[in-house]
């Protein structure tokens, strides 16, 4: 007899035990690491952050969460730091475009040949998403996933 979530189409997280589940998402992001003043500025009430990515590097998502993501990247980006990204978040009947403002909180080397390094990522401030097409959704909103088995 089929799995009951499996046959109604619901995506199965396993026994994530996390306060923020990851959802995994192979898409790509660009990003770029800010100077300290680049992220004050950046960080301040009134900054304008549309060219934050002027200049980029390419990476790719390992997994989405609401509090931040984990990226494949050939850049050694140093714990603490400060970085600008830019991506394309796609979850079945959903796409958002995102510019958020993020601190590195670690790094690791990669098991993946073309990526040097997996780095999370934890979102600081959100500058920019396109959802105001939804009306009953928010960035939060949609990357708020609750294990079903939890």
């Amino acid at each position: 007899m089929p799995d009951k979530a499996n046959s109604e189409g619901e995506i199965f997280f396993g026994s994530e035990k996390r306060e923020y589940p990851r959802v995994p998402m192979n898409a790509p992001v660009r990003y770029r690491m800010l100077t300290k003043e680049e992220s004050d500025k950046a960080l301040g009430r009134f900054a304008d952050n549309s060219n934050l990515l002027g200049q980029y590097e390419e990476a790719e998502t390992v997994n989405v969460s609401k509090n931040g993501i984990a990226m494949y990247t050939n850049e050694e980006l140093p714990a603490k730091s400060t970085v600008a990204v830019n991506m394309h978040i796609s979850i079945p009947g959903i796409a958002c475009n995102c510019k958020a403002i993020a601190e590195v909180i670690r790094r690791d080397k990669s098991d993946k040949d073309k990526y040097q390094y997996v780095v999370a990522l934890k979102f600081i401030k959100i500058v920019h998403h396109n959802l105001k097409n939804y009306r009953f959704l928010d960035l939060n909103n949609l990357l708020d996933v609750n294990d079903p088995m939890a």
